[in-house]
């Protein structure tokens, strides 16, 4: 599911760009699957059989033109004269502050070729946000800025009256394969070049080409399909954007502090998921920049395999803020340096190159025998086995873990007897497929009642003790939540057997399926409501509720699967109510407004619990063992009871809560509720 932007992204921009146009006329292929490089290194062993091996360079955010950038230049170049090299990756970020403005822009000159200029060798590039920057530099949000590097690769056949300097720059198309080693039958490696900031760089772009539909979801399909099909012995994805960094950018999911379920865009929520899908367990190293230091991190269990290296000191320095938050076998962070990386045979070793403009070794030790700051050597390690992940391509699917009675709340009572109810009914329904229908309604609706749950508990904490944290740790559940709805809905659909499900229950399919369509098809562009989630949430439920309509009169378990999809449109209709409420009205108002509608949902659970039952057959009722009367006297106590706690015990310390909070504070924690669904 596409979750609408964050209303908070102006606030954000000025951190973003801490982390640090005009689009090309002639615009480059988005992806290149051939680009074979032909050099075969090889190592002659004592017996005299050579063993193909392939040494790079790791740089990244090298493109600021500082002294630094040339002392790293000339580090390389001394470190190549005696370890030897093959090739550099570039890892985004390659012309700061703001990219170029064309192919022809001196900057490629002051600050690619002449910093670099000691390294002979091929540079295979990605682009960073620096590179793909539209009002600041940095903010990520005009991707056609960065099909002039594209275009450079190009520029001696597009202006022969201008050739480039050298030909050392190799960026074919935005993403790109190659291999290294061995031959084309059997490469020894594939090198993957991701572009991360359509994914990552933070801010939506307005260019329909580098839409989420038609850009970032095209990419993911090439990128697990070239992984999937890829014979090579060792592969390794590249980008400007990391999974994992102790940097001051941190991991994909927690960008720069920013909560996913505020701000998934700015968090880098999405791109975590992009990376889950296609790289991780399948890569053996993903190598990426951003934070400009230096930094090997272990493996984590999310991304199976896969190693992290992070290398983005080659023109800009800075601290190491988050070292505590991943494992890590070496970090490093003020200083300038780069990644010396060799690969042969089942065996991998990288070298950590500190560099320092001021010293005449330039901090190597020796220009003639350089010492790396850190070395390590590891065996090349088999694939965990993570389960196929298509949160990214298909975030619906897949289960969540997510726990509907894990947190105490106001609606347990309302909550408990709903899952009991359902769960009896499903299991009296006869016909398998229909009774999965009902059974995930039941998932489902509950599901949207903890929604509601969350929003107003999370609320009541944050005014009964005076902490805004409350209400943000409400939002991100009632997000979770939300996600857990769907797919529980979704889960029951597909595949529901031979026969499938009779009609008309068999639209409910393309019922989701277009819901998934509208909820993604503003590419998280900002927006002042909630329309781009909501607008989507009360189609799907007027979906569902023409679905029932047409049932005719028939008897058995329809009118009863019927009746149970009737009470799931009116939770979504009123779960809806409630998202819009705490998003669009003042601080002043969403607690009046919240108990409001959340009164209205128990009322409502209540009129579209009774006509299930009498929907019912005789034996379905006599099976569940709950008559009308009683699931509706009893339903009424617990609604009367929740709704009399909401009026007199939550409502008051609410509002009072809310008059002795910061406003400053309140403003920008409700507006980062409307980012419901993380």
């Amino acid at each position: 599911m596409r979750y609408l932007a964050n209303l908070l992204l102006l606030s954000f921009m000025v951190a973003l760009a801490a982390c640090g146009g005009s689009s090309s006329n002639s615009p480059s292929p988005a992806a290149v699957d051939d680009e074979l490089v032909d050099q075969t290194p090889v190592d002659e062993t004592p017996d005299g059989i050579t063993e193909p091996a392939v040494r790079m360079i790791l740089l990244g955010d090298s493109g600021s033109g500082s002294a630094g950038a040339y002392a790293v230049g000339e580090a390389v170049a001394k470190v190549c004269a005696v370890k030897s090299c093959d090739i550099v990756l570039g890892l985004g970020d390659n012309i700061y502050e703001s990219g170029v403005s064309s192919e022809l822009d001196p900057q490629f000159e002051e600050k690619f070729e002449l910093p670099f200029a000691p390294i002979d060798l091929p540079f295979y590039m990605v682009l960073g946000n620096h590179d793909n920057s539209g009002f600041f530099g940095g903010d990520g949000a005009n991707n056609s800025n960065g099909d002039f590097q594209v275009d450079y690769h190009y520029r001696d056949a597009l202006h022969p009256e201008q050739p480039r300097q050298t030909s050392r720059w190799h960026m074919p198309a935005r993403y790109y394969r190659l291999i290294q080693g061995g031959d084309a039958a059997e490469p020894l490696v594939e090198f993957f070049a991701v572009d991360s900031n359509q994914i990552a760089g933070g801010f939506p772009d307005s260019d329909e080409n580098y839409s989420y539909n038609n850009y970032g979801l095209a990419q993911a399909q090439w990128l697990k399909a070239a992984m999937a099909n890829s014979k090579a012995k060792w592969k390794i994805a590249f980008a400007h954007h990391p999974y994992l960094s102790n940097g001051s950018h941190g991991n994909a999911g927690n960008y720069d502090g920013i909560p996913g379920f505020v701000a998934p865009v700015l968090a880098g929520s999405r791109y975590k998921a992009f990376l889950e899908e296609t790289v991780c367990d399948k890569a053996d190293f993903f190598f990426a920049g951003h934070d400009h230091d230096l930094q090997w991190l272990m493996p984590v269990a999310s991304c199976g395999k896969t190693s992290f290296i992070v290398s983005g000191a080659a023109s800009k320095t800075r601290s190491l803020e988050n070292r505590d938050d991943n494992a890590v076998y070496y970090e490093k962070g003020d200083s300038y340096g780069f990644v010396w990386v060799e690969i042969k045979g089942d065996k991998m070793v990288a070298e950590v190159y500190q560099v320092n403009p001021d010293d005449a070794a330039l901090g190597l030790g020796s220009l003639t025998a350089p010492q790396p700051a850190f070395r390590r050597e590891q065996s090349q390690q088999a694939a965990i086995g993570l389960p196929e992940s298509d949160g990214f391509t298909n975030p619906l699917a897949g289960e969540s873990g997510f726990d509907v009675g894990a947190q105490d709340g106001n609606l347990d009572p309302v909550q408990a007897q709903f899952a009991d109810g359902f769960a009896t009914l499903a299991a009296a329904i006869p016909e398998e497929n229909l009774a999965g229908v009902v059974a995930a309604v039941g998932e489902s609706g509950n599901a949207l009642l903890e929604v509601a749950d969350s929003l107003l508990t999370g609320l009541q904490g944050a005014a009964t003790e005076q902490n805004p944290e409350l209400a943000l740790a409400g939002g991100e559940r009632a997000a979770q939540a939300l996600l857990y709805a769907l797919q529980s809905l979704q889960s029951a659909i597909p595949a529901t057997g031979d026969e499938g499900l009779p009609a008309p229950f068999d639209q409910l399919s393309a019922a989701l399926e277009q819901f998934s369509g509208e909820a993604g098809s503003e590419d998280d562009a900002a927006s002042a409501d909630l329309r781009g989630l909501t607008d989507p949430l009360s189609n799907l439920a007027a979906n569902i509720q023409g679905i029932v309509d047409s049932i005719e009169e028939e008897g058995g378990s329809v009118p009863v699967v019927g009746g149970a999809l009737s009470l799931l449109s009116e939770l979504l209709f009123d779960v809806t109510r409630v998202i819009d409420a705490v998003g669009n009205v003042s601080t002043s108002e969403v607690g009046q407004v919240l108990v409001s509608t959340t009164d209205d949902l128990l009322a409502n659970l209540l009129l579209k619990v009774i006509p299930i039952e009498q929907f019912a057959p005789a034996e379905i009722s006599d099976a569940i063992g709950l008559g009308p009367k009683f699931i509706s006297t009893g339903l009424l106590v617990v609604v009367r009871e929740v709704t009399y706690d909401l009026d007199t015990l939550v409502l008051p310390p609410l509002l009072q809560g809310l008059s002795v909070l910061p406003l400053s504070a309140l403003d920008s924690l409700f507006e980062g509720l409307a980012g419901i669904g993380g």
